[in-house]
């Protein structure tokens, strides 16, 4: 049973991530990104910005060269 829930679990969150990517690159094909995997995509900030940016529908300051 236990081999039975987990299997459920993992399932599930994989169709979250799932999900989750393709709203992000239904956003971000708007300029011309794509994100593969959220948790490698997003880290360095720069996608993460520029999706922000795209559902707020405001220019968000970027941080200086060097800076984050």
């Amino acid at each position: 049973m236990d081999d039975f829930v987990r299997k459920g679990k993992e399932d599930r969150l994989n169709v979250q991530k799932k999900t989750f990517t393709k709203w992000v690159n239904s956003h971000l094909m708007k300029r011309g990104m794509k994100c593969e995997d959220p948790f490698v995509d997003l880290r360095d900030g720069v996608k993460l910005l520029e999706l922000l940016t795209l559902i707020s529908g405001e220019r968000l300051p970027r941080p200086e060269k060097g800076k984050s």
